[in-house]
């Protein structure tokens, strides 16, 4: 098998980050019945990516296997929090995926690696991340890379009214 090259993402990626992302919310949807993901939105990602990839505040790495195919990507983000926590300003990983072959071969310690180093350059001292409950592989993936539970995010559905 051969090494994918980890490097940052540019627009010629985007119909690959594309196809990335539909893996992502596909694979979500089908580890929990309440993850639901706008498919006309995630169809129309090759738009709104290269708005992602244009911004400042934004960082998208991929892992390359050559000729034009990419295995994996980390979706890197600023985060400004307004609700007087500290710090203000934060690190978020908004997408992490590799396609299911490259799991376990060091690639997301690589990108994370490279995402440590744009968030330091940006003055961030705390990262987060949000990983589905039911996401045992992931979560114990981003534990392994130093992430540690820290907030616990809880959801409840509500019926439609008079039900």
């Amino acid at each position: 098998m051969i090494k994918p090259e980890i490097r940052p993402a540019r627009e010629t990626d985007i119909p690959e980050l594309a196809r990335l992302v539909a893996a992502l919310a596909a694979y979500e949807e089908g580890l929990d019945e309440r993850a639901r993901f706008d498919w006309d939105s995630i169809r129309d990602a090759p738009n709104w990516m290269r708005a992602v990839l244009s911004r400042e505040h934004h960082a998208v790495w991929v892992a390359d296997a050559g000729g034009g195919h990419l295995v994996g990507h980390l979706w890197a983000r600023l985060r400004r929090r307004h609700e007087g926590e500290r710090p203000a300003d934060i690190g978020y990983i908004s997408q992490a995926f590799l396609e299911e072959s490259f799991r376990g071969k060091r690639l997301m310690k690589v990108m994370l690696e490279d995402a440590d180093v744009w968030f330091r350059a940006k003055g961030v001292t705390m990262v987060t991340l949000s990983v589905l409950h039911r996401n045992w592989l992931g979560a114990e993936a981003w534990h392994r890379l130093g992430f540690s539970a820290w907030r616990e995010e809880r959801m409840k559905l509500l019926r439609p009214h008079g039900r």
